[in-house]
């Protein structure tokens, strides 16, 4: 795994979700908590950020990207309740390299960001952005000061500045003013419009252009799904059409077959494929895409000793859920970032190792982030405790996020308990219970 991840994310009066100080992210990540302790909230942050960056604006209402992202975030409703209205709700995401070896190296980026609330008047709009790095910017007590691309909409909306010829272990000698930055969208975005009449050379311009596309490409990778939201009907009956370029399953996953025929392309994928199937229905002989008629593609499923295929529409629904599970996870193209939201639901529990293996070798190979109420799939996630948060309730109202100590949970594990059975029985080291 040589690419950026998430390493944190701060947020400051938004929803129920307190993160300052934040929490260090990994390339392996397994959310518990209570209903309502702020996992949805925590990947709604990282959804609304994609939205704002890839989402196509409605030009024919006039809205943007950044105003129909914001809409879909909840809009003013992100404003914490305690807090008196109007108020700013700060985001920051912090991108760090991770080297083959799997450890943090220096920060490559913070992207940070203000939103200005007005419950009165409905009101949710951008205020502040930042885009800065710097060597472990987490650490307060680091004496070096973070440098800076640029600052928008600090001292004046619509105005801010540009740090030229400024690169990590560099000090910046110049800087661009800017005027007319938009208020409906991220300048993350406008950046290459608003300095199509920069009095500095491109050389100079060069550094914020890498970062820019570099975070625009990493995010626009991200993929989300939540088990309840795939759509199993149209899975087994949709026949997407011949020549579609898709390579990764789309929310509801009705582009299976298609995913499936371009992703076939590579022998390795087909065999890890039908290997994975195999260890949930061990008499599976081959599982395929083939053509529906002339320009739709449906699945083939082919079983020993059984001369006819069977077809999506003849499987259960925890073996068509599994399917996507491992067409996701087995890809040789994996997303930036996947996460799943509660992926044991309609499985097996016989099936649980096999998940949680399935999600251990992709975190090998990118950034994953799953979040479970199933102590049969946190069983087989003991040996990560390093790799498990809790969201955990700091007072009535809020919560925040740790990491589970194998220090603390050590003698309980050599007693023989595993991860899911402390989850059963509601024990207080790990948390992750209403009460």
């Amino acid at each position: 795994m040589n690419q950026p991840i998430i390493r944190f994310l701060t947020t400051k009066n938004y929803k129920n979700l307190h993160l300052d100080p934040s929490v260090n992210l990994n390339n392996l990540n397994i959310f518990i908590g209570s209903n309502g302790s702020g996992k949805s909230n925590f990947i709604s942050c990282l959804k609304f950020l994609k939205d704002c960056l890839i989402a196509m604006p409605d030009e024919n209402r006039g809205v943007s990207s950044f105003e129909d992202a914001i809409s879909k975030f909840g809009g003013d409703k992100i404003l914490d309740v305690n807090v008196e209205s109007p108020a700013k709700v700060s985001i920051a995401y912090c991108f760090s390299q991770i080297n083959q070896t799997g450890n943090p190296q220096k920060d490559s980026a913070i992207l940070d960001f203000k939103l200005y609330i007005d419950r009165q008047k409905v009101r949710a709009s951008l205020s502040e952005e930042y885009l800065y790095g710097g060597e472990d910017l987490q650490e307060t007590s680091s004496s070096k000061q973070p440098f800076y691309y640029y600052e928008l909409h600090e001292r004046e909306l619509g105005q801010g500045f540009l740090y030229v010829n400024n690169s990590p272990g560099q000090e910046s000698t110049q800087v661009q003013l800017l005027d007319n930055i938009p208020t409906n969208s991220l300048g993350l975005l406008t950046i290459p419009i608003l300095l199509e009449n920069s009095q500095f050379p491109p050389e100079d311009t060069r550094p914020v252009y890498k970062i820019r596309r570099k975070l625009i490409e990493l995010i626009s990778k991200w993929q989300f799904y939540n088990a309840n939201n795939m759509n199993l009907n149209l899975i087994r009956t949709v026949e997407p059409k011949i020549g579609g370029s898709d390579i990764y399953l789309s929310a509801s996953g009705d582009n299976l077959p298609l995913v499936l025929e371009n992703l076939s392309h590579n022998i390795d994928f087909e065999d890890s494929l039908n290997e994975a199937m195999k260890s949930i229905l061990p008499k599976t002989r081959r599982l395929r895409p083939v053509r529906s008629g002339r320009l739709s593609l449906t699945v083939e499923w082919h079983f020993e000793g059984i001369k006819e295929a069977f077809y999506l529409n003849e499987m259960s629904d925890g073996t068509v859920r599994m399917l996507c599970w491992a067409t996701i996870l087995h890809s040789p193209l994996l997303p930036s970032l996947i996460v799943i939201d509660e992926p044991e639901l309609g499985l097996h529990v016989s099936w649980m190792p096999i998940l949680a293996e399935w999600i251990k070798k992709a975190a090998t190979k990118t950034q994953i982030i799953i979040t479970t109420h199933s102590p049969d799939l946190l069983d087989h996630f003991t040996d990560r405790l390093e790799n498990v948060l809790c969201f955990y309730p700091e007072n009535r109202t809020h919560f925040s996020v740790k990491s589970l100590s194998k220090e603390l949970l050590e003698p309980k594990l050599e007693e023989g308990w595993e991860l899911g059975d402390l989850y059963r029985v509601g024990d207080p080291s790990i948390g992750g219970w209403p009460w």
